[in-house]
C-alpha cells in the first residue's frame, strides 16, 4: 500500500479554480485529509488515471492535425483534473502523477497517423524532476510529441530547465507555451521558451467574434510567433461564431468544443458540418486577402467603341477605359495595370500608386490568363478594402 506524506505545515497552498458545477458535490480543499487517501488510491490503481484525446484541427482545411491528451480521474472525490493536480502538489505526489501521464503520452505516438502530433501539459517546476523527466529521457526519439509548458508557474532551476528543453528538442520533441496571454510571464516567457507552438488561452478567444481588441491582439501575437518560426493554436473555441472569427484571422490551429470534445479514443476526423464551416471560413478569408472579391465585370475586346478593356494582338490587356462620369469628366484611356485574382489588395495598391500621376486613379485589370479578362478593380473599392470593416 502506498503511503503518502502527512499534511504539510501551515501556509499550504489554498484551493484554487472556479466552483464546481451544481450537479456534483463541491470537492474539499487540497489540504483536506480525504485527498491523501484518494490520491493513494489513484497511485495504487493506475486505471483510475486515464487520458482522453481532444482533436487539434487545422483551421484552413478542417483536418485533424493532432491531439491534446487530457487527464481524467476516477477516484473517491468528484473533482476536475486541475483540482486533482492541485491536491497532488499539496500532498507531494504531483511529479509521480505527471510522470505517469508522460509515459502514457509517449507510448501513444505509436497509433498516430503520419504527420500528426500529440501534446501533453507539464508545469515548469516539475519538468526537471527525475520522475517527470525520466519517462521522456528514456526515449532517444521524441518526434511527434509536443511538451506544453504552462505560464502559471516558474521553473525553480532555470539553467536546468533550459538545458532539459534543449535536450528534448534535440530528441525531436517540440515545445508549446500553454495559456499564452493570461499568465504572469507574458512576453518574457515567450522570449525564454521560443516555443514551436503558442496556445492562446480561452480568455482571449471567448467572445472574439464581437471584440475588436481581442482580434487585434490575436493578430499581433500571431505575427510575433510567425517571426519566431512558430505556430499559434487557439484554445477553448466553444461557439460557431468564435470558430468563424479565428478562421478568418488566419490562426493555423484550433481546439475546443465547437470542433470536438475530448474522447477516450482518438477521433480520426471532425464532424463534416464543422469541416464545412472551417473550409467556408477559410475560403472567405482568402477572398478577403485577395482582390478576387473586388473585381467588377467589364467588356473586353479589340473594339474601342464597345469595350472597357482593350486587348492587343497578343490577347493581353493594353488599355483600360475609365472616367466619363459626367459632362466635365470625359472618358479616358490608360495603360492597363494587370493583376491576377490572388493578388493582395495591398500589393495592388502599391502597383496602382506607382503609375504616372495621370493614370493613378485608373482601374486595375484582373485577368485569369491571356485573353481572359475577369474585370477591373476600381480605386474606390480598393481603398475601402484596405480600410477594413468599420469599428
Amino acid at each position: 500500500m502506498t503511503v503518502l506524506p502527512t499534511a504539510p505545515a501551515a501556509g499550504a497552498v489554498p484551493a484554487t479554480g472556479a466552483a464546481a458545477p451544481p450537479a456534483r458535490p463541491v470537492p474539499p480543499p487540497p489540504t483536506d485529509e480525504r485527498w491523501r487517501h484518494a490520491l493513494a488510491e489513484v497511485i495504487r490503481e493506475p486505471h483510475r488515471l486515464t487520458l482522453h484525446a481532444q482533436p487539434l484541427a487545422e483551421l484552413s482545411t478542417g483536418q485533424v492535425a493532432g491531439y491534446e491528451l487530457l487527464s481524467r480521474f476516477d477516484g473517491a472525490i468528484a473533482a476536475s483534473p486541475d483540482r486533482w493536480f492541485t491536491a497532488a502538489e499539496h500532498w507531494g505526489v504531483n511529479a509521480r502523477l505527471q510522470g505517469r501521464v508522460l509515459a502514457d503520452a509517449v507510448s501513444r505516438r505509436a497509433v498516430l497517423r503520419e504527420g500528426m502530433f500529440l501534446t501533453v501539459n507539464v508545469e515548469p517546476h516539475l519538468l526537471t524532476d527525475p520522475l517527470v523527466a525520466g519517462p521522456l529521457l528514456d526515449h532517444a526519439d521524441l518526434s511527434c510529441l509536443v511538451v506544453e509548458i504552462t505560464e502559471h508557474t516558474r521553473a525553480k532551476d532555470v539553467a536546468a530547465f533550459t538545458a532539459l528543453l534543449a535536450e528534448l528538442r534535440a530528441r525531436g520533441a517540440r515545445i508549446a507555451m500553454d495559456d499564452a496571454g493570461t499568465g504572469h510571464a507574458g512576453l518574457s516567457r515567450l522570449l525564454q521558451l521560443r516555443p514551436d507552438i503558442v496556445k492562446l488561452d480561452r480568455e482571449l478567444i471567448s467572445g472574439i467574434d464581437t471584440d475588436q481588441v481581442k482580434r487585434a491582439l490575436v493578430e499581433v501575437l500571431g505575427d510575433f510567433v510567425r517571426r519566431m518560426d512558430g505556430w499559434v493554436l487557439a484554445e477553448g473555441i466553444e461557439t460557431p461564431e468564435e470558430l468563424e472569427a479565428v478562421v478568418r484571422l488566419g490562426v493555423p490551429f484550433g481546439q475546443g468544443w465547437a470542433l470536438a470534445r475530448p474522447a477516450a479514443q482518438m477521433l480520426p476526423a471532425l464532424d463534416p458540418r464543422v469541416v464545412a464551416q472551417i473550409r467556408g471560413g477559410a475560403a472567405r478569408a482568402r477572398m478577403d486577402d485577395s482582390v478576387a472579391g473586388l473585381v467588377r465585370p467589364v467588356r473586353s475586346g479589340t473594339d474601342p467603341a464597345a469595350c472597357d478593356v482593350l486587348l492587343g494582338p497578343d490577347g493581353l490587356p493594353q488599355l483600360v477605359r475609365w472616367g466619363g462620369t459626367g459632362p466635365a469628366d470625359a472618358p479616358r484611356w490608360s495603360p492597363a495595370t494587370v493583376v491576377t485574382p490572388s493578388t493582395s489588395p495591398a500589393e495592388v495598391a502599391r502597383m496602382a500608386a506607382a503609375r504616372p500621376v495621370a493614370d493613378v486613379h485608373a482601374p486595375v485589370v484582373c485577368v485569369a490568363g491571356p485573353g481572359h479578362v475577369l474585370g477591373v478593380v476600381r480605386t474606390a473599392d480598393l481603398l475601402i478594402a484596405l480600410a477594413g470593416p468599420a469599428a
